[in-house]
């Protein structure tokens, strides 16, 4: 009966411990609700890219064959995308950048969207960006891709007209405006 008694108090202790260490956690929880959140407005932008670095300067050939290098894009604003056919995030995100670009009223000289063929399909997703972009196909995270510094897909780069680096990101959110 000594043992019986026992184990009771000691089975009482324990859900007594566990009942105070889950108290504990709803008031920390609770606590961390009523905290505001201090997210910034901004997505994270690319570290080997940041803002206020010029455009590297780059030189490559786009799907019509025609030359394109950095110094061809000064004297407007350009967005420049990074994709690779391997990448299912990639895919979907075409939309979204076509409608940046309509949205923002941005010609496709204004737009260059580097494919890098990582074993998939580069026609296809230059069919879904035909009128809305300039398309350059290379090797996965080729030469155009290493000029930039790109280590991952997708990402994003807003250049102004000097060339230099306004945002990057590795979302279409990354090309906003910069807000003053």
């Amino acid at each position: 009966m000594e043992i019986l008694v026992g184990f009771v108090v000691l089975i009482g202790a324990v859900a007594l411990v566990n009942l105070l260490l889950t108290l504990a956690v709803v008031r920390r929880l609770r606590l961390m609700s009523e905290q505001p959140t201090t997210r910034s407005a901004a997505p994270p932008e690319l570290d080997e890219l940041p803002a206020g670095r010029p455009v590297p300067p780059f030189r490559g050939r786009t799907l019509t064959g025609e030359p394109i290098a950095a110094d061809d894009l000064l004297g407007h604003e350009t967005v420049f995308a990074f994709f690779d056919t391997g990448c299912s995030v990639c895919k979907t995100t075409i939309p979204k950048l076509v409608g940046h670009a309509d949205a923002n009223g941005l010609k496709p000289g204004q737009v260059v969207v580097v494919i890098g063929d990582g074993g998939g399909e580069p026609d296809e997703y230059a069919r879904e960006l035909d009128g809305a972009a300039t398309v350059i196909v290379e090797p996965r995270l080729g030469p155009v891709a290493q000029e930039f510094g790109i280590q991952g897909v997708p990402a994003f780069v807003r250049a102004d007209a000097e060339g230099v680096v306004m945002r990057s990101g590795t979302s279409v959110a990354a090309l906003a405006p910069v807000s003053a």
